[in-house]
């Protein structure tokens, strides 16, 4: 890869992969009002892209909600911190209370964080960041290149199978128990064994370039205001 690329404007593709990890490894070290402003600055950032990044978040945030549920159960009542004498055992301390969301909070950001990532940063032009990333594993021989576009497809396949399942689902009122979850499950299959049928597309990735002086500026800025942010 050489030249300017024809990635997305904005920072290296390359380099908003490594932000994302870098804001993972910081997480759990963050506190309640930390992660209150990741979060925050994240929806901003997705305001600005449009409604449709809001409802794409909100989505994405829906589909874990029984995960969120899971976490506040387990660390309000089923693994709490050792209960004071005097408190009932059903009564969350504060202490519980601001640990569990916490743990809830580090999710919801990282889930916001990825669908942010994904609304801004098509598929392939992610796979060719994962390229330049894994460049040093290229010069030992690896197939980087057709790692990458595997997870192109693959990124580009959930998605598409996800609405397949909804509209199955639709199609066939999975509400009526059993024989609707069955009539669907059918109908999914015939669909995926129709589309496995055509040819499938070659994916092509884009060449991600060489990172600029400013899209270094920006990944230092960026590392360090996810260790900054450590200190709230």
């Amino acid at each position: 890869m050489g030249g300017a690329g024809v990635g997305p404007p904005g920072l290296h593709p390359a380099f908003r992969i490594l932000l994302l990890v870098a804001l993972a490894a910081m997480l759990f070290r963050y506190s309640l009002a930390a992660l209150v402003v990741v979060e925050a600055l994240l929806l901003a950032a997705a305001a600005a892209g449009g409604l449709d990044h809001l409802q794409g978040i909100r989505r994405s945030l829906r589909r874990i909600r029984w995960l969120l549920v899971s976490i506040a159960v387990i660390y309000l009542w089923v693994a709490p911190e050792p209960t004071a004498a005097g408190r009932a055992w059903y009564l969350p301390s504060q202490a519980d209370l601001v640990l569990a969301l916490r743990r809830a909070g580090v999710l919801v950001v990282l889930v916001t964080a990825v669908e942010l990532l994904k609304r801004h940063t098509p598929a392939s032009v992610t796979a060719a960041g994962l390229v330049a990333l894994l460049r040093p594993l290229a010069w030992l021989g690896m197939d980087t290149a057709g790692l990458a576009r595997r997870i192109a497809l693959t990124l580009d396949a959930v998605p598409a199978t996800a609405e397949r399942v909804a509209a199955a689902a639709a199609r066939h009122r999975i509400r009526r128990g059993l024989a609707g979850w069955g009539e669907a499950a059918a109908a999914l299959i015939r669909d995926i064994e129709a589309g496995a049928a055509a040819a499938p597309g070659r994916a092509e990735l884009p060449d991600a370039g060489w990172p600029r002086p400013r899209d270094w500026l920006l990944l230092a800025a960026g590392v360090a205001v996810c260790i900054g942010l450590g200190a709230l």
